[in-house]
């Protein structure tokens, strides 16, 4: 079964709002680049092809940074995240993909058998939820076009209403890397406690630029 992934990254300019306090732009645009190659380099070694891998996102530097990766820049036509994630749909579509896995760019405890888990469950919709279960941060869908994207606040129950309402089989996954997403100064306060992630971070990422 030929699996594709997308990733939806917003522009730059506007990333990351919530870090503010502190980090600078050039830090929170360096962060996003740094946790979306993180998670590109994921999928590469849990299996996928990086042809069927695509970054959705109307920023150049991000579209740039993909193609350099090996993976599939897909320049973003409309506005939001749900109509970019349709776009991403309908390239993975187009190209034949029986399922359709979506993963945001900002987890930075992601591992490969993380996606395994995910990609090894049974439903026709499984969702991988946040900490406190109000989102989504992984939706797996057989066909790509199993349930409409809703992402936004509750989306992890609005997904789950979506596939039960079509008569599909829903599944939750709960993986705790899968569970995190960074977002507040808070949650870089969690990781910088986290020897692993501060060893790696001041080696390789640029994003260390603080307000």
């Amino acid at each position: 079964m030929t699996v594709f992934a997308a990733v939806p990254v917003k522009h730059l300019l506007g990333t990351k709002s919530r870090l503010k306090p502190i980090l600078d732009p050039a830090g929170r645009a360096g962060l996003t680049i740094y946790m979306m190659q993180r998670v590109l380099t994921v999928l590469r070694e849990a299996g996928l092809a990086p042809e069927n891998v695509c970054v959705v996102s109307p920023d150049r530097l991000v579209l740039e940074t993909v193609r350099e990766m090996g993976f599939v820049p897909l320049r973003q036509e409309s506005r939001g995240l749900n109509p970019a994630l349709d776009e991403a749909r309908e390239w993975a579509l187009a190209r034949g993909a029986a399922s359709l896995l979506v993963l945001p760019a900002d987890l930075p405890l992601l591992e490969a058998a993380d996606v395994r888990a995910v990609l090894g469950s049974e439903g026709e919709v499984v969702i991988s939820p946040n900490g406190d279960r109000s989102g989504t941060n992984a939706i797996l869908l057989r066909p790509p076009d199993a349930v409409p994207f809703l992402f936004g606040s509750g989306s992890y129950e609005s997904h789950l209403r979506a596939a039960r309402g079509r008569g599909l089989t829903a599944e939750t996954r709960e993986v705790p890397n899968l569970a995190f997403d960074l977002d507040t100064a808070e949650d870089v306060s969690r990781l910088d406690r986290e020897q692993p992630w501060r060893e790696s971070s001041r080696r390789e990422s640029p994003w260390e630029k603080r307000a």
